[in-house]
């Protein structure tokens, strides 16, 4: 029932969206093997693409007819590069075979996938509360200005019911005892759905860890027991993943999939506000830019591996090149990566209350007036309940209670690697589920007390013991979070350090290109020295780039504040193709007393921007939580 009802709507919701201008973005142009599926052809792609079907794929119209495509076409896998959305691919095909080919009228296949989600996410949350008040969650995802503003852009949309699918799954394996012949069929079926899912969308390859740590430390019956069985069930599970994804997952391996580039993306500092994180002295990047990443990780190859022939975007070496370049940051910097895991944390659980808007204007208004006056924001709203929920399972099972954290930690925590609302907004039922279990377990715990009034005591003792496991987990991982802000502080200082005593280049033409520099010695890294005291305003710093160029869009204004401390305050600008010179806010003569440019990088594998005030050895060297922490800034 809830599978048809959320559905339907779903559809009600795509059909006037659409029918009102909205426009979905899902890549539609790369949808060309969708056609040739709904056409019969199989998945493949044309040589040459008949003028119809550009007009189709471009959004030109809306619908395409398989009498359209020339008689004598010519069509072939060689022409492919969608392979690793093969099975999002072919089920659109597929609907389109049964329904028509239009982007108008995906209404049903939208809506079966947003009715998967909903029913899958009533049986997660079967798992923890009763049937009435799961239903109630699951009708409160469903109707979620999130949920539904996502739903339209397929191509993101689509991994929601397959991240369920997953957690569904490991809620079972431990909840259940443990049955050979239960466990290698949830095993099997944990390796399929991962399979399929990987074929839609590459990201849910970052659940693949989760079904071992979960196999092997969180059965009943204790981490030695049933050990055999456990393998069995890993090596089965693997195996079955392995088969099911190898259309889209060899491809991937031989071709590139720019995975680790998107994880460099999410590192840049616009994603800094989203995530609540205060940004420390350094950064890793300031823009949100395909191109910018590229040139980073080109960059990086030539410092580190000299006489490289050019690498490819997106193949197999960019991808290893981008890996080694994320290892070095996370190996340098890991406090900034738990910190901004810590982070994402903190806005999942937010999720349920953080957009209460309709998601259309004027779509069941009375409804979502209701809707967003019940759940008005109320700042860390969700933590509060998730925390309560955490405790209450551990309360009754210290166990679950670890495995449930571990769950909330791990999927809370991975959005940190792109943190953007496409990437998360399925994670919301975490937020609901921590709602419903709070109020089922708290109502069974009174509903006892009232009856059996003399169990306060063991009641009480079980509700301590589970306070005692959560406070110790969060001291523990405290801890570790210290002691990686101090490895890192070390690591970060000498960075800067090698920055400051590195030769330099003095630039006597600061407005102007820099000349000289080899094409593949790019990027360079300059340095701005500024004495702000006898500045007369707080000056800023403009790195700009040709305006015809590629790299138009790297173009940043650097504002500097006064420092705390009289002296001398150095700012490195990494610096790419294109840069057309330096300008200044203010006179020149009176600010920066030097520009110049490190005259070799080869010892840097990583070139970081970074504004050192005169005391920034004393200053914090790592990244905090805005929300949850307060920092020293200048």
């Amino acid at each position: 029932m809830l599978l048809l009802g959320s559905g339907w709507w779903a559809a009600q919701f795509w059909n006037t969206w659409t029918a009102r201008g909205g426009q979905p973005v899902f890549y539609q142009s790369y949808f060309e093997p969708a056609v040739m599926v709904a056409c019969g052809k199989g998945f493949v792609a044309s040589l040459r693409q008949p003028p119809s079907l550009q007009e189709f794929l471009s959004l030109r119209r809306d619908t395409f007819d398989c009498h359209d495509l020339p008689d004598d076409l010519k069509v072939g896998r060689e022409y492919l590069y969608q392979e690793a959305w093969i099975y999002l691919q072919t089920a659109v095909g597929w609907s389109w075979r049964i329904l028509g080919i239009s982007w108008s009228g995906m209404g049903p296949l939208f809506g079966l996938l947003f009715g998967a989600v909903t029913a899958l996410a009533y049986s997660a949350f079967r798992l923890g509360m009763g049937r009435a008040l799961a239903v109630v969650c699951a009708c409160l995802l469903a109707t979620s200005p999130m949920q539904l503003a996502n739903l339209p852009h397929l191509r993101d949309y689509a991994k929601a019911p397959f991240t369920l699918a997953l957690v569904f799954l490991l809620g079972v394996m431990v909840t259940r005892p443990v049955r050979r012949n239960l466990l290698l069929m949830l095993s099997v079926a944990y390796g399929a759905v991962l399979g399929v899912g990987y074929g839609v969308r590459t990201d849910l390859l970052i659940n693949v860890p989760l079904v071992f740590v979960t196999l092997f430390g969180f059965l009943p019956g204790g981490v030695t027991r049933h050990l055999a069985l456990k393998a069995s069930a890993a090596a089965l599970c693997l195996a079955t993943f392995a088969a099911v994804s190898w259309p889209a997952s060899s491809v991937v391996y031989t071709k590139g999939g720019c995975q680790w580039h998107v994880a460099l993306l999410g590192l840049q500092s616009p994603f800094d506000d989203y995530l609540r994180v205060s940004p420390a002295l350094y950064e890793f990047g300031h823009a949100y830019s395909d191109g910018y990443i590229r040139q980073v990780t080109e960059g990086f190859v030539n410092r580190t591996q000299p006489g490289t022939a050019p690498i490819g975007y997106c193949t197999h070496e960019y991808d290893v090149a981008t890996g080694q370049y994320l290892q070095n940051i996370a190996t340098t910097f890991p406090a900034d990566l738990a910190t901004r895991a810590v982070a994402s944390i903190t806005q999942i659980v937010e999720l349920p209350i953080r957009k209460v808007r309709p998601p259309m204007a004027e779509w069941s208004a009375g409804f979502y007036r209701a809707r967003a006056f019940v759940l008005r924001p109320n700042h860390r709203w969700g933590a509060y309940f998730t925390l309560a929920a955490v405790i209450l399972v551990t309360t009754r099972s210290v166990r679950l209670g670890l495995f449930l954290g571990l769950l909330l930690a791990y999927c809370g925590g991975y959005p940190a690697i792109q943190f953007d609302e496409r990437h998360y907004f399925h994670l919301e039922f975490l937020g609901w589920w921590a709602f419903g279990v709070v109020l089922h377990h708290g109502y069974l715990s009174a509903r006892a007390l009232l009856a059996h009034p003399d169990q306060w005591r063991p009641q009480l003792h079980q509700a301590a013991r589970g306070v005692a496991v959560v406070g110790f987990s969060c001291a523990l991982l405290g801890s570790l979070l210290i002691a990686a802000r101090w490895y890192q502080a070390r690591n970060a200082r000498d960075l800067m350090r090698a920055y400051v005593a590195a030769p330099k280049v003095v630039i006597e033409e600061p407005s102007q290109p820099l000349s000289g520099i080899a094409a593949n010695a790019w990027p360079q890294l300059l340095e701005v020295r500024i004495d702000a005291a006898t500045c007369p305003v707080a000056p800023a710093i403009t790195a700009h780039y040709d305006a015809g160029a590629e790299n138009r869009d790297l173009t940043r204004t650097i504002a500097v504040r006064p420092p705390l401390r009289a002296g001398m305050t150095r700012i490195y600008i990494p610096v790419f193709y294109d840069f057309s010179g330096l300008k200044f806010s203010g006179t020149r003569d009176e600010c920066a007393t030097q520009v110049s440019r490190l005259g070799d990088l080869a010892p840097f594998p990583l070139v970081l921007g970074a504004t050192l005030p005169p005391d920034w050895e004393e200053r914090p060297l790592y990244q905090s939580l805005t929300d949850w922490e307060r920092t020293v800034r200048d």
